[in-house]
């Protein structure tokens, strides 16, 4: 593989305190690499470091051949960033054309190649000339994302790093941006950092993923790799209604059934993995019924949520 992206051993104090220890990643020509982390991991320090607006303490960036100490203007031309400030990121009083052209003209564009590239977005967000012409402060959460999306796209760069993108967005606003980003990707080659709270999200466009606690980089993998360590395929949740610890032990001496934690959303549930969706929930089924069990039912397939909340519980409980 094409390594575009490499950061090594990176390390950021905030008086005194570590915010990065060590934090390590590596990126590939054509891929979409989600960084993943709880709040106050470290995840937009990272990033923020890597697209020169941050200072690192210790290790080692480099981007397309580029070293982060010794050539920071070059990696800003071939950089595209946008953060969390959307609010901030654009003149309020300017329609979203003329922020297009004054931060186009700022990367030495010329006005047809901005007019160009303005025509070509446009189109795949479905904007029409009056979004155009409206003051970007008029605008909705989701065209103000898409434009900053845009600006940040304007001098084709080869890499694009996304912080929260579609963080505040309705679901219809999302999707949009979402494929929008995969077609980039794919069609055009480029290379793509994206960090989310929203893990269906980054489920769906990740090629692979970096988990970042702490600080601390411990464990890179696709997708479905992620979600293998997690042990089950697939959980059966039952609520608290009427299952007894004795019952509870039972079930874990089914055959299919690997796993057993509980949670809460206003009801204690206990999810069980299991390894056999057809065999595994049949088996529970029928214990319920033979137990007269009425507590609620659901089923769900593994998701990248289930893998992020394994390894964050077996970060704590290596600590």
């Amino acid at each position: 593989m094409n390594t575009i992206l490499e950061a090594t051993k990176i390390w950021k104090y905030y008086k005194k305190k570590p915010a990065l220890q060590g934090a390590s990643l590596k990126m590939y020509k054509g891929e979409i690499l989600g960084l993943l982390g709880p709040n106050g991991a470290g995840k937009t320090t990272l990033i923020k470091i890597m697209a020169t607006l941050l200072t690192k303490d210790s290790g080692r960036v480099e981007i397309l051949g580029y070293d982060l100490d010794k050539n920071p203007e070059e990696i800003r031309h071939i950089l595209g960033y946008v953060g969390q400030d959307t609010e901030r990121s654009a003149y309020a009083r300017l329609t979203s054309k003329e922020n297009l052209h004054f931060f186009g003209s700022l990367r030495g564009l010329d006005k047809e190649t901005i007019d160009n590239k303005i025509g070509e977005f446009t189109e795949k967000f479905q904007f029409s000339e009056d979004i155009l012409d409206k003051q970007f402060m008029h605008l909705s959460g989701g065209q103000k994302q898409a434009v900053v999306i845009m600006r940040a796209m304007l001098h084709d760069p080869p890499v694009l790093f996304l912080d929260e993108p579609t963080k505040g967005l309705d679901p219809i606003a999302a999707s949009s941006i979402r494929r929008f980003l995969r077609d980039y990707v794919n069609k055009e080659g480029k290379s793509l950092l994206l960090t989310s709270h929203i893990l269906h999200e980054v489920d769906e466009l990740a090629d692979r993923c970096t988990l970042i606690n702490k600080g601390k980089t411990p464990v890179t993998g696709t997708p479905d790799e992620l979600k293998s360590a997690v042990g089950a395929a697939n959980f059966i949740d039952i609520s608290d209604k009427n299952l007894s610890p004795s019952q509870i032990d039972e079930i874990l001496q089914i055959p299919y059934v690997v796993s057993h934690t509980t949670f809460s959303n206003g009801v204690l549930w206990h999810r069980f993995g299991i390894s056999d969706l057809f065999n595994g929930t049949k088996a529970i089924l029928d214990f319920m019924e033979r137990e007269a069990i009425e507590g609620g039912f659901k089923h769900h397939e593994v998701s990248l949520e289930d893998a992020f909340m394994h390894y964050i519980g077996e970060f704590k409980d290596e600590e």
